[in-house]
């Protein structure tokens, strides 16, 4: 049998047998790699339904003005898989759920329960207003 050497240009000889070693790892690095980012959707999606298991009660007072509450700045410090929403009054209110242009109307009375258990983002941001010349008060009901 005989021996292949390859010249590099700094004329060091290598004998195949001696880089084989380092291909496996190259293959087993490159394995993995790709391993990781086929089961990192599966892993975001299982920990996103996931419950800690507490709940965060609060009270947004909503203006004409556009509002936030961050909940991973803020407390909690964490994101709410689910949240109920109660407009109490006495305006209608626009919430929305980590998007401020995408609103959704309570009026005056009605709740709404969103959750996010199957999503891969939970609810972050709470943006919320009234319209004009309004005022509302909205309890939140949150999960995380």
């Amino acid at each position: 049998m005989t021996e292949e050497i390859t010249k590099f240009d700094n004329d060091i000889d290598i004998e195949i047998s001696d880089m084989m070693p380092l291909v496996i790892v190259a293959m087993m690095a490159t394995m993995v790699s790709l391993l990781n980012t086929m089961l990192a959707p599966i892993a975001q999606q299982l920990q996103a339904q996931a419950y800690i298991g507490l709940t965060n009660t609060f009270v947004l007072n909503a203006t004409p003005a556009m509002q936030w509450i961050n909940l991973i700045s803020n407390p909690p410090y964490t994101p709410l898989i689910t949240a109920s929403f109660f407009n109490d009054g006495p305006n209608s209110v626009f919430i929305g759920i980590n998007n401020p242009d995408e609103l959704l109307e309570l009026e005056r009375g009605d709740s709404r329960h969103v959750s996010m258990s199957g999503g891969s983002r939970r609810i972050e941001l709470i943006f919320y207003k009234t319209g004009p010349g309004g005022r509302a008060r909205v309890r939140v009901d949150g999960k995380y």
